[in-house]
Order: structure tokens, then C-alpha cells, then sequence
């Protein structure tokens, strides 16, 4: 997923975010999504404005 490339980010995600999609199905203890979910919600997800981040 571009702009999430870690495992961890997802994870984060989907633990801060309401707008995270709904898991779809689990297999064993892994709760699964589809890929169209995913990049729909990547897609929207509102972003910083360029700058805000800096500490100065």
C-alpha cells in the first residue's frame, strides 16, 4: 500500500482510525480485508498539510 508500507502502520491504523475498513473474514487468529477496502480508505484519508510536522 503506498504511503503504508509497514505492517505496523496498518496495524496502528486501524486501532486509531474509525474510518479503518471492517475486517471482512479471520483465518485462525488474522482478520482479513479486502484489498479494494483497503486502497479506498488510503485513498481518502485526510493528510497533513506540507509543513505542519516540523518542530521549529
Amino acid at each position: 500500500m503506498p504511503g503504508l508500507t509497514s505492517l505496523h502502520a496498518l496495524r496502528t491504523a486501524r486501532a486509531t482510525d474509525p474510518t479503518f475498513p471492517a475486517a471482512v473474514d479471520k483465518s485462525g487468529t488474522e482478520l482479513l480485508y479486502r484489498v479494494a477496502d483497503l486502497k479506498k480508505w488510503a485513498r481518502n484519508r485526510p493528510r497533513a498539510a506540507i509543513g505542519t510536522t516540523d518542530l521549529n
